[in-house]
């Protein structure tokens, strides 16, 4: 718009000067002043800043401007922190070995203080066990291993040796480990609800044999089954008969489990010969743990009959605050069924137990004080107290 207003004023300009040379020499009149006037007036007018369009709007009609609205600013946003993540509680307690593998050591001590009166009164101190943990992985998922020992024994200080070959529905180890014969000789020694095993549990489980073993836990039910040399925990095999064994569990409700064993010498039978048949139940949930154990024995030896025998007990507790826990226990032990001490055979006993557990690090620190009393047939009976302090893990 403003150029187009410069080229009129041009324009003008342009036909005044023609006008004003053809008319040089000639007198003016009063209209071509006048008109050369105008011409002046035009030039200054079209000369001065034309107002915008939107300037002569706001001429005819004032309007208040409505402010611009103040711009926000907004914060710059902040990626959230990404989560943290959890250390693996069990890889932070184990070792990388080889090219994938892991290892992870553990120990099980047990010190004891125990008073004893039977014939005699004697008291003592006693390292109960020191047992030294190796075990892992030497291909995660795939291939594990574990080794045992404990120095407080004077023999077999080697108690665990094997390599498992692991499956989604089989574990099978080569080596040597327990016979799983009763739940609490089965079992880690350092879940025990008193310092020391029942009667019969002593007497029939908690042993070791070289073998192969083929087991697995699952949701509602686990099984164990072995073949063993039968010879015992760091002997070679004297014979061709082997010992095999099948342990079942059932897990119907939670912390329940219900197990039956049958344990049995294939091969010649004319001595070394045993057989092992046992049933057991533990319930535990929330603060109340029962549990209970019978176990059948038949026993052949060389140049002698069979010696059969028997034993049971059970045991219940309640956890108080989670840290102090009463229990208490009665167990029956036959090991000769049907003979007597007059005829060479071992005495019959009843067992009862009292005890109170103090769990400081639930099992891996805790103490236990027991009194056990051992009511025999024939032999006097005998009083025993325990103190004992166990750190594990």
């Amino acid at each position: 718009m403003q150029n187009w207003k410069n080229l009129a004023a041009v324009v003008i300009f342009c036909s005044a000067v023609s006008s004003s040379a053809q008319n040089e020499h000639r007198p003016e009149t009063v209209e071509e002043v006048v008109e050369e006037t105008v011409v002046e007036e035009t030039l200054e007018a079209l000369s001065e800043p034309l107002p915008s369009e939107s300037t002569e709007k706001h001429a005819e009609k004032p309007q208040e401007e409505t402010p611009a609205p103040v711009p926000v600013e907004t914060p710059p946003q902040m990626s959230a922190p990404a989560p943290a993540v959890a250390p693996d509680k069990a890889a932070s307690k184990q070792l990388s070995v080889g090219m994938e593998g892991f290892f992870r050591p553990g120990i099980l001590l047990q010190g004891w203080f125990l008073a004893r009166r039977a014939e005699e009164t004697a008291t003592l101190f006693r390292l109960r066990r020191v047992e030294l943990h190796a075990r892992g992985e030497i291909v995660p998922g795939w291939v594990a291993y574990a080794v045992m020992v404990d120095p407080t024994r004077s023999t077999d200080i080697l108690q665990d040796f094997f390599i498992s070959l692991k499956t989604s529905y089989m574990d099978v180890s080569l080596g040597q480990f327990k016979t799983p014969i009763s739940w609490e000789g089965y079992n880690s020694s350092s879940r025990l609800l008193f310092p020391e095993r029942a009667l019969s549990s002593r007497e029939f489980g908690d042993r070791r044999d070289m073998g192969i073993r083929l087991a697995k836990n699952f949701k509602y039910f686990g099984y164990s089954a072995g073949v063993f040399s039968g010879s015992g925990a760091n002997v070679l095999d004297v014979d061709n008969a082997k010992d095999i064994a099948l342990r079942l569990e059932a897990y119907p409700i939670e912390g329940l489990v219900i197990a039956g064993l049958a344990y049995a010498t294939l091969g010649s039978r004319k001595e070394n010969a045993r057989d092992r048949y046992e049933i057991d139940v533990r319930f535990e949930r929330g603060p109340f743990l029962f549990q209970s154990e019978y176990i059948r024995a038949r026993d052949v030896k060389s140049a002698a009959p069979s010696v059969k025998g028997q034993g049971f007990y059970g045991a219940i507790a309640w956890t108080f605050l989670d840290v102090l826990q009463p229990s208490f226990r009665v167990g029956y032990m036959d090991p000769n069924i049907g003979v007597d001490m007059a005829s060479g055979g071992k005495d019959r006993a009843w067992q009862i137990d009292a005890g109170l557990n103090y769990y400081i690090q639930k099992h891996e620190m805790k103490l236990q004080l027991a009194y056990s009393r051992l009511q025999y047939k024939t032999s006097k009976p005998s009083n025993e107290f325990i103190l004992a302090g166990q750190v594990a893990f």
